[in-house]
């Protein structure tokens, strides 16, 4: 049982200045957030033309968006501890220009397709940690109250620079060829990470906070939580299904409903825009609720899971629907159940992070993309082996069920610092925590 409830201290009244530093924190935290989906989410509006234009197999494209993700996957837990160790801000600062340099790098090579998948691979390596990283980075200058509504915040902004990215990928495309959105979006990225550089400062007390995250008493805090490997599950099955959006919509579009890629840089955008509601919306819902009852552990389970089932709900006819119109309306309805559920998932990590806010959402958010790294390829195949574009989708629903049922194992009241510090008290040896509270030794 790993569910050890945070000391209740008095909470400091923070100063007005110190308030306004902190949401200032938090739009910085914004514009990493939404660079680094704006540098994924191009490569959907590229993949049709590299497919028709350069006869690109869709397995091959697959394989591509893959290599991003693998590289993303695999080093996030270690870059993101890494951010608790030595800071944010040098820590999103390095990432935001490293992927900002790479995307640059990825228009370059787009016509050749072994540099194109490295840079790609390269650019996902920046992008692993940054936004654990930039979480971490916020965390200590956002009051525990408005931690739901942060995240919103931060993650609509994802959707938005989601949204923007179709149309003004294909305005690049048709003004400067398959390398134009590489090229504005890299560069755009360079300058947040400048951004964050000039402007971020590292709260007080943030150097013993580094010290305490060097110990591996977190990783087996971590690991031996239950509540962290729920959210795990259930971030992976959201984020499987994101991937699809952010991947291949648009050809689904293209292919099975017939849009133009007009079409698609005019209303494929509005999918993001519901998702930008429905951040913002569950957040403002879950902190308002949480506040007004004084449950939070109940509303941080019941609003990812009823917006998870919903999303399967609307998700299910968007696939089958035959007028274009409905069919963009039903996705966007789908999308906005979709990421109710996000905002609550990163601030749980927030919560029961704590001091390793960094850390437990980057180990989160390693699984979710776990789901990014399989969702593509499984797409792809599935398609190619049976010529069906709606079997994926109906793939993609019985992992959000699923997702939904994990979300009530999670007990958001669990407390990673609490157990931190009991492994390192007994020497790296475990700490079971019995029902009345006192400890043994496993």
């Amino acid at each position: 049982m790993d569910e050890v409830p945070d000391v209740k201290r008095a909470p400091l009244a923070p100063s007005r200045r110190a308030t306004w530093y902190g949401w200032f924190v938090v739009a910085m935290g914004a514009l990493v957030f939404m660079s680094n989906y704006t540098d994924k989410t191009l490569m959907s509006v590229v993949a049709p033309h590299m497919i028709s234009d350069m006869h690109v197999s869709k397995l091959a494209m697959g394989g591509i968006f893959s290599a991003f993700a693998l590289t993303y996957t695999v080093l996030q837990p270690l870059l993101a501890w890494g951010a608790d160790v030595y800071g944010a801000r040098r820590s999103v600062g390095l990432m935001v220009l490293w992927y900002g340099l790479f995307t640059v790098l990825s228009g370059i090579s787009v016509f050749n397709l072994t540099a194109l998948t490295w840079m790609r691979a390269a650019t996902g390596v920046g992008e692993a940690a940054s936004m654990p990283a930039a979480t971490g980075g916020v965390s200590p200058w956002v009051p525990s109250g408005y931690r739901t509504v942060s995240q919103g915040v931060m993650h609509a902004t994802t959707r938005l620079g989601a949204a923007l990215t179709v149309p003004v990928s294909v305005a690049a495309i048709a003004a400067f060829g398959i390398p134009g959105p590489f090229y504005i979006f890299g560069f755009a990225t360079i300058l947040i990470g400048l951004i964050w550089v000039a402007a971020y400062r590292t709260p007080r007390g943030g150097a013993s906070r580094n010290r305490l995250a060097q110990g591996r008493g977190v990783w087996l805090a971590i690991l031996r939580s239950r509540s962290m490997w729920a959210l795990c599950v259930a971030d992976f099955c959201y984020f499987y299904t994101l991937t699809i959006y952010l991947t291949w919509l648009p050809t689904f579009l293209i292919k099975d409903h017939h849009f133009t890629m007009l079409k698609v840089g005019i209303y494929g955008f509005l999918p993001f825009v519901g998702g930008i509601f429905g951040s913002v919306g569950s957040g403002i819902l879950c902190d308002y609720l949480s506040a007004r009852t004084g449950n939070t552990r109940l509303w941080r389970r019941v609003i990812p899971s009823v917006g998870m089932v919903c999303s399967v709900l609307l998700l299910v006819p968007a696939v089958y629907a035959h007028g274009q119109m409905l069919t963009i309306m039903l996705f966007f309805c789908s999308f906005f159940f979709l990421d109710a559920t996000i905002s609550v998932f990163w601030a749980i990590a927030m919560d029961m992070g704590g001091t390793y806010a960094a850390t437990a959402a980057g180990w989160m958010n390693t699984w979710a993309n776990v789901g990014g790294v399989i969702s593509p390829i499984v797409f792809g195949a599935l398609v190619q082996i049976t010529g069906s574009w709606t079997l994926p989708f109906l793939v993609a629903c019985v992992l959000m069920l699923i997702g939904a049922a994990a979300v009530w194992l999670i007990d958001p009241d669990m407390r990673l610092s609490n157990l931190v510090g009991k492994y390192q008290d007994l020497g790296g040896k475990i700490a079971a925590p019995t029902e009345s509270g006192s400890q043994s030794v496993i």
